[in-house]
């Protein structure tokens, strides 16, 4: 969608059934040939083994009931239950919708200022609502199951990649472990079964910060090339998800990658040459991806925030969110057991989290706080006194979350460092 956002932008291309199709196969064809001249050898990282632990079965059988709620509740909400949802129905369907009538990137909707609607909904990056549109041009009509159907993928596909991360770390049960403790969370199913974009937004954050993790921890020169390629086309991709991917969850993702890269100068393991590549692996791939958006937003007066510019916020100490907070991250099952157990691990296994995990420790301690101190000192606040949007930003959050307390988990169970 980012590809099909900047030929429209830049060339005109009609968002129509060959303009989707024309991009998509295009990519594919390209891809393929990349494939094909750079064909992976078949040599890759061994994979962490352990003994199979006992309750690894009852795992299994936890997963697969797991799936089969998901499964079951994606069906009967995004297939089967007209679409129903606030943000849904004034912003990723309707948006999607316009965008598929009028074949281009429609800045005023229907029945709104044209000056004052490009400053709401309309300011957020069009990757969700361009995928829906590019469903409905090929299918030829606009269908409200078929463009909701992709938020049962990205849920499905953050499990996917939360397993793929944990494994490449730790043995399976503990990656089988984490994925069941993602799906089985009640607000998590209820955001990945319906068709909210704060799921798609949390898959994208994930790739940035598990392979920023990954990137940081990997020894071979070589594949460490490779992964802040992959850190720089995540963090270009997070800058079309939401405006909180540019504004709340690139800047720690750089400062994070600025500290280890300064660390690993200072010690020797890398010279300037080498960090000046590393910065140009990942800065080259972000500003190609996240620019052509800026500068459309820019020349459209486009605001960054939540639906309207956070340079109106008002600052000062807002009454009542703490508790807000406590009830909805402890009290109300949102999160059944996560946060005690995610806490106590942080606090019993600091050694761990502040040295092996240390890169999404950080990580997930900015954003949380930064977000905090929103909701206690801006505008803001509304959205963790109404139980909305500090919830949704722990959704956005989550697989991160439950990346690191399934590393603190196992850390704590293997006895893998001393406390």
């Amino acid at each position: 969608m980012t590809i099909v956002f900047s030929l429209h932008a830049t060339l005109g291309m009609p968002l129509s059934r060959l303009g989707f199709l024309g991009v998509e196969c295009v990519a594919l064809i390209i891809l393929g040939i990349l494939w094909f001249i750079r064909r992976p050898s078949g040599v890759v990282p061994a994979l962490p083994l352990s003994e199979r632990p006992r309750w690894e079965p009852l795992v299994w059988i936890l997963l697969a009931l797991a799936i089969a709620k998901v499964a079951a509740a994606a069906v009967t909400f995004l297939v089967l239950t007209p679409t129903y949802l606030d943000d849904t129905l004034d912003n990723w369907n309707l948006r999607g919708k316009v965008f598929y009538e009028d074949q281009a990137l429609t800045l005023a909707l229907p029945g709104e200022d044209p000056i004052a609607s490009p400053k709401g909904v309309s300011s957020y990056p069009p990757a969700v609502p361009l995928l829906k549109a590019s469903l409905a041009a090929i299918a030829g009509e606009w269908s409200d199951p078929l463009a909701n159907a992709p938020h049962a993928v990205w849920f499905a596909a953050t499990a996917v990649l939360l397993y793929a991360s944990v494994r490449r770390m730790l043995a399976r049960h503990w990656a089988m472990l984490a994925v069941y403790g993602y799906l089985s969370l009640p607000l998590a199913t209820m955001h990945g079964t319906n068709p909210y974009a704060d799921v798609f937004v949390s898959a994208h954050v994930f790739i940035a910060a598990s392979w920023l993790l990954h990137a940081l921890r990997e020894r071979d020169s070589f594949r460490g090339r490779s992964w802040f390629l992959f850190v720089g086309l995540a963090l270009g991709a997070l800058s079309f998800t939401k405006n909180e991917g540019l504004i709340v969850y690139t800047p720690p993702l750089l400062l994070i990658l600025a500290v280890g890269l300064v660390l690993r100068w200072r010690s020797g393991r890398l010279d300037a040459r080498a960090v000046l590549g590393i910065l140009l692996r990942v800065g080259i791939p972000l500003l190609v991806i996240a620019l052509p958006w800026l500068i459309f937003k820019w020349s459209n007066g486009l605001t960054f925030g939540n639906a309207k510019p956070f340079t109106d916020f008002t600052i000062h100490w807002r009454e009542n969110v703490l508790m807000s907070v406590a009830v909805n991250t402890f009290l109300e099952g949102n999160w059944l057991l996560l946060f005690p157990l995610f806490f106590g691990l942080l606090v019993w296994r600091w050694r761990a989290a502040l040295t092996a995990y240390l890169p999404l420790t950080a990580f997930v301690g900015i954003v949380y706080l930064g977000q905090m101190l929103l909701f206690l000192f801006t505008d803001l606040a509304v959205e963790a006194l109404m139980q909305t949007g500090y919830a949704r930003g722990l959704i956005q959050l989550m697989p991160c979350i439950v990346l690191l307390t399934a590393s603190l988990l196992a850390d704590a169970t293997e006895k893998k460092s001393s406390w």
